[in-house]
């Protein structure tokens, strides 16, 4: 808040007396000088405190930078709103569609201006893709890529107008992939006739069948399709397995990458989706084994890098223990920063995996855990600078960190007056 100084002005009151060949002041008639009036001074309004909206409980949120970014609130039972917030998640703004309702894990926020959001309304069996170009102020219809899998489709947009969508459709273990392109901005999709490495008779074209309950994984860029293998429905294989094409799918390149560590060749492998940055890639990969007990033995997290477009892999030398294979364990920032839930902390790597850091304990990482302390998500733009939801339901908890992770301050979110 800016301090508003006020500057008084001061009357200046000055009497002349003047005496022109007067024999003595005593004799001359007395002269009244008129007194110039006082100036008045008005006082400025008190300045008005701009009173808090009405709080918000943010229960998913991506951040774009250290200001701007997108939220969720649930607002009832699969009842979301979407909100934007544009100093770092204090004040946010409603900027949800008029009478839809989107689900809260399939949009793609590209920018503060850009995003994508599937609907699906469950009595009509119907639904659109939602695109707004001004911040979420007007939304516009758009097609959906593939009717069929409106709910199970995830986009990927590296423009305003060009995108990927992938659906899936699972059943009885299995997993459908298909892709499409856009170059209008979603407004027209074409599919992407990719070949799976072990085409079967009667799929649509394009598709690729792969296990779902295996850990099995589709990733697409327009350099490059990866395939990861896992064998949790399985016996262990000891080793990691890839295939890759760079002409969609009519020559594959299938590796199997060794285990950074023989004692690990009993456990079940489940490859994370990898990430790439140019020619460089990074590629997750959790191992665990559960007792005949049922109790977990061991789960770590090995990592493996690519400086050839996925052609050929290494393993990073540190192996991180305790860890959990689960949606949003893993933030990867570059090819050499990424941050991972271990146990109930976070660890850190500011050098490629070859070496991790566990951050001080503070708020509750443990992906087996729940409760009010939990974190349910986390989101970081840079080393520095991340958020983090924690509790359940109405005790949903916003907090950010600007040290990496060191400490963490509770936000109270609003909304915008």
């Amino acid at each position: 808040m800016k301090k508003i100084f006020r500057l008084g002005l001061l009357g200046l009151l000055i009497g002349f007396l003047t005496a022109c060949n007067l024999p003595s002041i005593a004799s001359a008639p007395a002269v009244e000088t008129p007194i110039p009036p006082i100036a008045t001074v008005t006082s400025l309004p008190p300045t008005e405190t701009a009173v808090p909206g009405p709080a918000v409980r943010i229960s998913k949120i991506d951040m774009l930078d250290a200001a701007q970014g997108w939220g969720w609130e649930a607002v009832a039972e699969n009842t979301y709103r979407l909100l934007r917030t544009a100093d770092g998640g204090k004040t946010w703004r409603d900027v949800s569609p008029q009478g839809q309702a989107p689900s809260p894990y399939s949009g793609y926020f590209l920018d503060s201006q850009n995003a994508w959001l599937p609907v699906f309304d469950s009595t009509s069996n119907a639904g659109s893709l939602l695109h707004t170009n001004d911040g979420g102020q007007s939304w516009d219809a758009l097609s959906l890529p593939q009717a069929e899998a409106a709910q199970n489709a995830t986009y990927q947009f590296s423009t305003p107008s060009d995108g990927v969508a992938r659906t899936v459709g699972v059943g009885a273990g299995n997993a459908y992939f298909n892709l499409f392109q856009t170059h209008d901005g979603g407004a027209t999709w074409t599919p992407i006739l990719i070949t799976a490495p072990q085409p079967e008779p009667g799929l649509p074209a394009g598709t690729v069948h792969l296990c779902n309950i295996c850990g099995d994984w589709l990733y697409y860029d327009a350099a490059r399709s990866v395939i990861t293998y896992g064998d949790l429905a399985s016996d262990p294989v000891g080793v990691v397995r890839l295939a890759v094409s760079t002409d969609l799918g009519q020559h594959w390149a299938q590796l199997e990458l060794p285990l950074p560590d023989p004692k690990y060749t009993d456990g079940s492998v489940a490859p994370q989706a990898p990430l790439f940055f140019g020619a460089d890639g990074f590629l997750p990969v959790n191992i665990m084994k559960y007792g005949a007990d049922g109790a977990l033995a061991y789960s770590v997290l090995a990592t493996y890098v690519t400086h050839d477009g996925g052609q050929t892999w290494s393993a990073a030398p540190a192996i991180l223990e305790n860890t959990r294979a689960m949606v949003d364990s893993v933030q990867i920032l570059s090819m050499q920063a990424a941050i991972v839930r271990c146990g109930k902390n976070l660890c850190a790597t500011s050098d490629g995996a070859r070496s991790w850091t566990t951050l001080p304990e503070s708020l509750n990482f443990d992906s087996s855990a729940g409760g009010p302390d939990y974190v349910s998500q986390f989101d970081f733009v840079n080393p520095a600078t991340g958020w983090a939801i924690a509790g359940e339901g109405t005790a949903v908890a916003l907090w950010k960190t600007s040290d990496g992770g060191a400490t963490w301050s509770q936000i109270a979110p609003t909304l915008a007056p």
